[in-house]
């Protein structure tokens, strides 16, 4: 079975201690945040990608949401992006490349950064 990179990447976030205590990661926006209310937290979604018989390449959106462009910027490169290019600690994980950091704010105002990784990800074809 292939490995779904989005847990991968959730989980290696929120095995950090730090990351877990402060941004912590999940597949969905929390449902208390809004514009007037938001919250610190990282969603995790796949938007690309392809697989082969011994690699799969997925391409992952990693995103930083929070209370100012400021704290989200502050996150995004000095916590969780130093985490994200250690993925390669994972068994399962043969290389990252980060392909992109970005502001991406929300229509409704929430600052926001995007880290995008594409992975090779070892598959079980072998």
């Amino acid at each position: 079975m292939a490995v779904n990179a989005e847990k991968l990447v959730m989980d290696w976030l929120n095995a950090d201690p730090t990351i877990k205590a402060e941004y912590p990661a999940s597949f969905d926006v929390p449902a208390g945040s809004s514009a007037t209310h938001p919250l610190p937290f990282v969603t995790v979604e796949q938007v690309g990608g392809s697989d082969e018989r011994f690699r799969s390449l997925p391409l992952i959106a990693v995103q930083v949401w929070g209370e100012s462009r400021w704290l989200v910027s502050e996150a995004a490169s000095k916590l969780i992006l130093p985490r994200l290019k250690r993925i390669t600690e994972l068994p399962e994980v043969a290389d990252i490349d980060v392909t992109g950091r970005t502001h991406f704010p929300m229509p409704d105002g929430r600052p926001r950064y995007q880290i995008l990784i594409q992975l090779v990800v070892k598959s079980d074809d072998i």
